[in-house]
């Protein structure tokens, strides 16, 4: 499976659409604002078509949601070494355990460039941990509870 990297002003609306309804599906992003959100990204990764099977993304994170999520995890001076967040990855469960969030990391990684990228993810999350560990990302600070569950 060849992923398909695309700025999102490179979009169709049925892209961003899909996009969007894989992400919801997947449960942990608020919907409010979401397209918005998507649609300031950096650059989308989208794996399968017909059905979209996965979906990452490179993100131009808020210069206050990063310093607050540095704050957060008590590691505020480091803020300024991450230009992109690596988020909204998401495998639908169809394309779990074939190798899907290898081709999103590496396709994601590969389209941040140089930069800096940080990523967040829930403590019990141990599919992206794997894959964090895989791609030799460094756990920072400590942990948070999130303000979208009991985590």
């Amino acid at each position: 499976m060849e992923p398909r990297i695309k700025r999102p002003d490179q979009c169709s609306p049925e892209d961003l659409d899909e996009f969007e309804d894989l992400i919801i599906e997947g449960g942990e992003v608020s919907p409010v604002g979401l397209r918005r959100r998507i649609e300031a990204a950096e650059h989308l990764v989208f794996v399968g078509n017909q059905p979209l099977l996965a979906v990452g993304a490179v993100k131009n994170p808020n210069p206050g949601y990063k310093q607050s999520v540095f704050e957060k995890a008590d590691v505020p001076e480091l803020s300024d070494n991450f230009a992109y967040e690596l988020g909204w990855l998401y495998a639908s469960p169809d394309a779990r355990g074939k190798g899907v969030g290898n081709i999103l990391m590496k396709a994601a990684l590969e389209a941040s460039g140089e930069s800096g990228i940080f990523a967040t993810t829930r403590a019990n999350n141990h599919a992206m941990h794997y894959l964090f560990d895989k791609f030799s990302f460094e756990k920072l600070g400590s942990d948070y509870p999130s303000k979208h569950g009991d985590y």
